[in-house]
């Protein structure tokens, strides 16, 4: 037991305890999907790899189009987004099935450090599956996912500040 406390003691820490800065491993931003199978609505959540907060989010959703969605990203019309500042997490529900989400996350660290994550995807349910196409980050495939097997945790892309999908 003694020797069990001395090694904790002399274990040096290996969790930094500063603020981290930005493009580190910890403000990376994911978009989860959440759908419950009974559920007829889909929950965006968008947070970081680590506690951090961010800036900004903001989310936009384009719901007008046909599954799969076709041509450039350009064609796609998103409405005016819903944006949290300062905050942990973003949240959204939509009834919508299809839809491209189009996210942004931006996180600045204690150095004044700017970085932003940004993610297009479109999404469709039908017949207990969850359909896919990233834009950004591209893909180029549609991948599946079972609604029970959900959530889905998507990385979002790190751009330089400022940038757009």
């Amino acid at each position: 037991m003694v020797l069990l406390l001395v090694l904790i003691g002399l274990t040096p820490n290996l969790l930094s305890t500063g603020a981290p800065s930005a493009g580190s491993l910890p403000t990376e931003a994911e978009l989860v999907i959440d759908r419950a199978p009974s559920d007829n609505f889909t929950h965006l959540y968008v947070h970081g790899i680590g506690e951090v907060r961010y800036a900004s989010i903001a989310i936009a959703l384009d719901t007008g189009f046909t599954w799969p969605p076709s041509g450039p990203l350009s064609n796609l019309s998103f409405g005016a987004p819903t944006m949290w500042k300062n905050t942990l997490v973003a949240t959204l529900s939509t009834a919508h099935d299809p839809f491209v989400v189009n996210v942004t996350a931006v996180f600045v660290d204690s150095a004044g450090a700017t970085v932003d994550f940004v993610g297009v995807m479109a999404f469709d349910v039908a017949s207990g599956t969850v359909s896919q196409i990233s834009y950004v980050p591209s893909s180029n495939s549609i991948t599946t996912t079972p609604v029970d097997q959900l959530p889905l945790s998507i990385l979002l892309e790190t751009v330089a500040p400022g940038s757009s999908p």
